[in-house]
C-alpha cells in the first residue's frame, strides 16, 4: 500500500537535495570563512560538492562548461562591483580590484546547481530573470549581515545593480543549460 508521503518520497530525487545541501554548505563555509579571513572552508566544501556532483554517473552534459561560463561571469560581475566602488568584501587580497577567490569558488559551486538542484529553473522564460533579481540580492544583503562584504554607497543601488546583474546570470546559465548551447 502506498501513502501520499511515501509517494512523494519514492518521487524525491535524493542526489538532487544533497546537490541543494551541499551548496548551502558551500555558501556558509564562503561567507563565514570570508567574514573570519578562512579560505580553506570555503575549498573544502567546493571540493565535496564537486567531488559528488561531477562523478560519471552523475555529471550532466555542460557541467563542466557552466562551470568556466560561470567563474567567467564571477571575475566579471565582482570585479566590476569592486571597480565601480559599489561593495568591498572583507577578505584581504593581492589583487584588490578583482574578484575575491571565495566568491569565484560559490560562483563555481553555484554552476554545479544548474543542472542539478536548479535544473526546473531552466525550462522557464521568465523565471531564471526573477529568481537572480529577487536571489542575488538577498544573498549579498545576508552576506553583508555576516561581515562577507560592506556596500560602500547607497544601499538600493547596489542591490538595484546586483539584481539586474543575477537576473542576466540566471538568464544566461538557463539557456546554457536548457537549450544545450555548452556542451
Amino acid at each position: 500500500m502506498q501513502t501520499k508521503f511515501s509517494s512523494v518520497t519514492s518521487a524525491l530525487r535524493w542526489p538532487t537535495v544533497i546537490n541543494a545541501a551541499l551548496f548551502q554548505l558551500l555558501w556558509f563555509a564562503c561567507v563565514l570563512g570570508s567574514a573570519n579571513r578562512l579560505f580553506i572552508p570555503a575549498l573544502c566544501a567546493f571540493l565535496l560538492l564537486a567531488a559528488f556532483q561531477l562523478r560519471a554517473h552523475r555529471r550532466a552534459e555542460g557541467d563542466y562548461s557552466l562551470l568556466v561560463l560561470s567563474l567567467a561571469l564571477g571575475i566579471l560581475i565582482d570585479s566590476l562591483w569592486l571597480i565601480l566602488g559599489f561593495v568591498e568584501f572583507t577578505d584581504p587580497r593581492p589583487l584588490p580590484f578583482l574578484a575575491p577567490a571565495w566568491i569565484l569558488v560559490l560562483w563555481a559551486g553555484f554552476a554545479l546547481t544548474i543542472n542539478h538542484s536548479m535544473a526546473w529553473v531552466n525550462a522557464h522564460p521568465v523565471l531564471p530573470a526573477l529568481l537572480g533579481a529577487i536571489g542575488g540580492p538577498l544573498s549579498y544583503m545576508a552576506g553583508e549581515k555576516l561581515g562577507a562584504v560592506a556596500f560602500l554607497i547607497d544601499r538600493e543601488i547596489v542591490l538595484a545593480a546586483i539584481g539586474l546583474a543575477w537576473a542576466f546570470a540566471m538568464t544566461v546559465f538557463a539557456q546554457a543549460a536548457g537549450r544545450k548551447l555548452i556542451k
